[in-house]
């Protein structure tokens, strides 16, 4: 009777805690360990799993939800052979080990329209979110945007604050449009908020000579820059359009 009671005190315990799966396959889990005499530490070990697993999947699809990516692209898909120079095996795995997200360092990924940049920061950002780490996605033009209606509405300090958190922000599409001096200002501020407290990826079909041009402000290019640069890996990729290559082997596209 008393060995009831305990059991029922258990599970009440476990539904307190939040520990709801555990609670639900904790009596026939009792049972099947006390049959096979199982030692007590991997009983222990077993029953959090049964937990554990459940809810960090959920915790990497909330993840997933909230860091605004336009889609899931995974680097087990990116065909590295397509690419001609820029990109080696050895430094694709090592940024898959994501250390640089630990180390707070940025990636750049250089390149033209349609090498694979956004496939690889997408893949990045996937495999960050799936590993415990906050992930945000945000095209150049978006954030710009979002912080001129924060400054507008005196909310910029703020805005700057909650775009610090995120453990990697993904900015795309860097340079595709000039910017003014006053949304080359806001981009340098969001450079600086995140400089040696968190990681970004960013994509830009520019080269560094022409961000002077691209921010219409020599000084605000070389700040954002020595900021960016200064733990940074930079990826120049090469090749042609990854987005042809599919069509390419259905024989949609023939270059002869």
């Amino acid at each position: 009777m008393n060995s009831d009671i305990t059991l029922e005190k258990v599970i009440s315990r476990m539904e307190e805690l939040g520990l709801t799966l555990m609670a639900a396959s904790f009596e026939s889990y009792i049972a099947e360990k006390s049959r096979e005499e199982s030692p007590l530490l991997d009983a222990i070990s077993e029953l959090l799993d049964l937990e554990y697993y459940p809810r960090k999947e959920r915790m990497a699809k909330t993840r997933l939800k909230v860091s605004g990516m336009p889609e899931t692209k995974r680097l087990e898909d990116f065909d590295l052979s397509w690419i001609k120079g820029g990109l080696t095996q050895k430094k694709f795995n090592e940024l898959a080990m994501l250390s640089f997200v630990q180390r707070k360092e940025n990636v750049i990924l250089m390149g033209p329209s349609g090498v694979g940049k956004t496939h690889l920061m997408l893949a990045y950002g996937y495999k960050a979110c799936m590993t415990g780490y906050t992930a945000y996605h945000m095209s150049c033009m978006d954030a710009i945007e979002v912080l001129t209606r924060a400054k507008d509405s005196k909310r910029l300090k703020r805005k700057l604050k909650w775009l610090k958190k995120p453990h990697v922000l993904l900015v795309d599409e860097v340079g595709y449009e000039s910017l003014s001096s006053e949304q080359a200002n806001l981009f340098f501020q969001l450079v600086n908020i995140r400089y040696e407290h968190g990681s970004m990826i960013i994509t830009t079909n520019k080269s560094f000579s022409s961000w002077g041009e691209l921010m219409s402000d020599d000084a605000i290019a070389t700040a954002s820059l020595d900021r960016l640069l200064h733990h940074c890996h930079v990826i120049s990729l090469k090749g042609d359009s990854y987005r042809m290559k599919e069509r390419m082997k259905v024989g949609l596209i023939d270059f002869k």
